[in-house]
């Protein structure tokens, strides 16, 4: 490079700068926030005993996947085998896989469609017993047989 093309490459490079870091370290910023809140809700939810934030749709995407994906992936598969070979007890193995599939694929959505009702009904019992419900008894009860007694 000659000393005139270095004249003119450094202030460009000395504008261009700021305009390339400013924006990155903003970002890097943002994630790290981003992180520090997830980190913090997570540590809520487990000191408070709910399921951490994220993990309940992976159930049941894996019960989908279980229940809907894997027979018709087999039946795909057995599809291929009978174009390939003439046996024909290709479609019994894959009729009989792709029935325990959908069987437990509706064991595994059901196991974790009443995990989440359970949890809700110990969340309705937990703000009842701090005060944000109706109260597990009735307070003028007890107060009605100490004036009679």
């Amino acid at each position: 490079m000659s000393e005139d093309e270095l004249v003119i490459m450094v202030p460009i490079v000395a504008i261009l700068m700021p305009l390339i870091l400013v924006p990155t370290v903003i970002v890097l910023r943002q994630r790290a926030r981003r992180r520090e809140w997830e980190y913090r809700e997570r540590m809520k939810a487990m000191e408070m005993g709910l399921p951490v934030p994220g993990s309940e749709v992976w159930a049941s995407r894996v019960a989908i996947a279980i229940g809907a994906i894997m027979p018709a992936g087999v039946f795909g598969v057995a599809w291929l085998a009978s174009l390939t070979t003439s046996v024909d007890e290709v479609w019994i193995a894959a009729a009989v896989v792709g029935i325990v599939g959908v069987i437990q694929g509706s064991r595994l959505a059901n196991r974790t469609l009443s995990g989440t009702q359970r949890l809700e009904k110990e969340d309705q019992r937990s703000s009842n017993a701090q005060g944000q419900g109706k109260p597990q008894f009735d307070p003028d009860a007890y107060e009605a047989i100490v004036r009679h007694g």
